[in-house]
Order: structure tokens, then sequence, then C-alpha cells
């Protein structure tokens, strides 16, 4: 008779096997079942992938779906987790933080065991209390340090993003004066006021540090200050399709100097299919590696293509590996019950995924070391990380955005 009980969590954090393998294990372990699990008898487990799945930013959330489905198709090829088929259930948030409570207790009316999600930490701070209250095992691709420990995250967090950003604007010589322009919700205007005090905690001058509202499209007012400014740099921190605004209605007032955007909210396909060619090649986009980029996501890369008959945004690859790591955990503790998968969650330790290897801080619930990239636009309108910024660590020289 097969013994199920051993595993625990200090099992995860021993991990790091590849997928492929865990889903082996899976296999294997399908007869024993968990009889300590919410519905154990049933066949299948319900998992809420939540983000924008329409408005404005619908294309981030739409790519987080997709990621989560591939990896759900595997899993369920495989034979599920524990005797139990994954089935995803699309949760719409529409990036409104004022409606994202009751849109995460319509989740948990559904009997969603975990969630994978929201994107938008102003949704989050409004509603991964919901589901944790009601025990649901949760992965947030939130970025705001006030999520910190509101279950786990893959992706970069803005206390390890503004540093890289300050840092290459610091060992670039001709930038003495950055100007900020920022939306003011959670995760953008957490990461722009951490870089307004590293940047001027280093000598380097902040002449304006100007907020927009997110529903905001028409920028001219700011952007005039900002052009009276002179600065070096323009920072820009905005959502989709904010960011894309910013640029060209910068270009077009003719304000100076080089472009930051702060990549991880809005650097995207969304970008380079809005925004004129000439003008992305001028910014420079603080952020993840693409898809492409990543040597471990190649797979995923020809799946998504072939499954989507285009290429994946940013996010899905980040719902790719927080599935991965919700079923590796599961695995490991041979469990879908909360009190034995949430704490093995934020043990986890060397798992390898598609976007590198994943090691989790437990007293915050954050990646250790998530990848962390500056990029330009290449003439054939790809994102790609410039050869200086490899070098030397510092913003590549750009033209002016009022060239």
């Amino acid at each position: 008779m097969r013994d199920c009980r051993r595993g625990t969590s200090a099992g995860v954090a021993r991990g790091g096997r590849l997928l492929v393998a865990a889903l082996v294990v899976g296999v294997s372990l399908a007869a024993c079942g968990s009889a300590g699990s919410p519905n154990a008898g049933a066949a299948t487990v319900k998992i809420a992938i939540e983000g924008p799945m329409t408005g404005p930013q619908s294309s981030t959330g739409i790519d987080m779906w997709r990621g989560a489905q591939l990896l759900a198709n595997r899993v369920n090829a495989a034979g599920g987790v524990l005797g139990r088929r994954l089935q995803l259930v699309q949760v719409d948030d529409k990036a409104d933080a004022a409606t994202a409570a009751a849109t995460a207790r319509k989740a948990v009316s559904q009997g969603v065991s975990a969630v994978i999600g929201p994107y938008n930490s102003a949704v989050g701070l409004a509603n991964l209390p919901v589901y944790l209250h009601a025990h649901v095992i949760t992965i947030r691709l939130t970025s705001n340090q006030k999520t910190n420990r509101m279950g786990i995250t893959v992706q970069p967090m803005d206390y390890q993003v503004a540093p890289i950003e300050a840092a290459a604007v610091q060992k670039s010589p001709a930038i003495k004066r950055v100007g900020i322009v920022y939306d003011t919700s959670a995760y953008t205007s957490g990461v722009a006021a951490q870089m307004r005090s590293l940047l001027t905690g280093a000598g380097v001058q902040v002449p304006a540090f100007e907020s927009i509202q997110s529903d905001q499209s028409d920028f001219h007012d700011v952007l005039t200050q900002l052009k009276a400014t002179n600065a070096d740099l323009d920072y820009f921190v905005a959502y989709d399709p904010q960011a894309e605004d910013l640029v060209q209605q910068a270009a077009a007032v003719g304000v100076p100097g080089e472009c930051l955007v702060d990549g991880l909210a809005a650097q995207g396909p969304t970008f380079l299919k809005t925004v004129p060619l000439a003008l992305a090649e001028r910014c420079v986009f603080s952020g993840v590696p693409t898809a492409d980029q990543m040597p471990d996501a190649l797979p995923y890369l020809s799946a998504y293509r072939a499954a989507y008959h285009q290429d994946p945004g940013t996010w899905g690859a980040f719902s790719y590996d927080s599935l991965g790591v919700l079923v590796s955990t599961v695995q490991s503790v041979h469990s879908w019950e909360w009190s034995r998968v949430e704490p093995g969650l934020f043990h986890v330790s060397g798992y390898r995924g598609i976007t590198g290897t994943i090691s989790i801080d437990p007293p915050t619930g954050n990646r250790l070391n998530p990848p962390l990239v500056m990029q330009v636009v290449d003439p054939s309108g790809r994102y790609v990380v410039p050869s200086d910024w490899t070098a030397n660590g510092r913003l590549p020289v750009l033209p002016k955005l009022s060239g």
C-alpha cells in the first residue's frame, strides 16, 4: 500500500525539481487524494485567475489567463494533481479597486480553492483580505509592498524595482535632473515616491513630481509643467494606456529629456502597438525580461504562439509560474488543504520556473532576486536589453523626446 503521509512544508523548501518531473510525481500520487482538503471528493479543484480581463488593461488580464491555461492543460493531461483536475475560473476585476472586494466575494462564493492575482496593487489592497479571510490559497501579482504577506508573489516588488532604476540613473553622467509623472494608484505612486527618495538622496534633482489620475487622458497641463523644468530625464510611471498617451503627448508638447518608462506597469505589446516606433525607440523601459529573453521560457513561447497565434505579453509567464509553484507545493505537502499549502508556499526555495529560479522570502512572501532588466525597443519593434546596460548598468544614451 502506498504511504501518502510523507511530505511537509520543509519539503517545499528543499524543492527545485523541474515541473515536468513534478507532474510525473503528481500522477503517481493521484490515488492518495487528501481527506482533509476542501471538497476532497470532488473531481476538480477551482482556481481563480483574477486580473483586468476587460477595460483599458485587458491585454494584461487576458495574457495572465492564457499563461495559466497553458499550464493547466499540461497538468490535466498528465492526470491532474492528487487525483483532481484543475478548473480555472476567470475573474474580471477591471483594474477597479472600488469594486474589487465584491469581485473577490463573488469568486469565493463560486468555491475557488486558490487565486492567482490580482495584478493591480490597488485592487489587491482592497480584495486580498477577502480571499485570505476565506482561506483561499493566494498567489498575488501585486507589487506594492503594502501587500507583503498577503499570499506570495513570483514577480518583482516596488522596493526591488526602484533601486534598479535609480542606480541606472546615477550611473548615467549626463542625467542631473529627473522629472517624474506618476499615476496615483498604489503601485505606481509607491515606486515613484521611492524613486524620488533614492535620487534626491544621491544628489540628483527632481524638479517635477506630478500626479495624474487613473482615468485621465489629457496630460497637456502636467506635461507643460514638466517641460518648463528642462529635466534631463522624464520618468513616467503609469499603466496602459496612460503610459502610451504620456509618451506621445510629451513629444507633441516638446518635453525635452530622455524617456524612462516603468515597465512593470506599462511594458508589453500594447505599448508597441500604440506608440509609433520612432517614439518607442526613444524610451528606456525598466521591468522584467520578455518571454523570448528567458531561456527556460522558449517552450512556453512556442506553445503560446501555437495556441493563440500571437506573441505572449509580459505577465502570462508569471501566472504560468504562479500556477506551477502552486502545483509543486500541493504535491509536496500532499494536500489541497489551505492550512498545509499556505505555509508551504512561504517556504518555496529553488523552484525552477520559466521566469527563472524562484525562492520566496518567508517574512514577506515576496520573491528573492526576481528577474529585472532595462530594455529598449529595437528597429524591428521588439524589446531588447541594450549592450551598454549589460556592460555597465546605466541607461543608454537616447534621442530626446522632443528631438
